[in-house]
């Protein structure tokens, strides 16, 4: 991908997902997630679970709420996830959604504030 386009993106959202807090949560507003990683074992791990041709990764946008905070593995400061946007990533084949939880990872590190 083109790096100014990748750069122009991320502007993108930045500037959406600011304005769209602010004009919904007012004070309250998150610095909002602007990206997630996780580590290559986790990816691999996931794609072991796959067809080698059909398979791949299916991502999944989520939004930490009180009810979901206990899938963060840093439970001492989970409280400030919440409202926080997260990614889902699940083992696929032909793009299809997990029928198990083994092909289903969340806990990827977000930034903010994991940067």
């Amino acid at each position: 991908m083109d790096f100014k386009k990748f750069e122009s993106l991320k502007l993108n959202y930045k500037k959406f997902i600011t304005e769209a807090e602010e004009a919904i949560n007012k004070e309250t507003a998150k610095d909002q997630t602007r990206s997630v990683w996780f580590d290559r074992e986790t990816i691999e791990k996931l794609l072991a679970q796959t067809d080698p041709k059909s398979g791949g990764i299916k991502i999944f946008l989520g939004m930490y709420d009180k009810d979901t905070l206990s899938e963060r593995e840093d439970q001492d400061r989970a409280e400030a996830y919440i409202g926080k946007l997260t990614l889902v990533l699940t083992a696929s084949d032909d793009n299809q959604d997990p029928d198990q939880e083994t092909l289903i990872i969340n806990g990827g590190k977000v930034c903010p504030p994991d940067c």
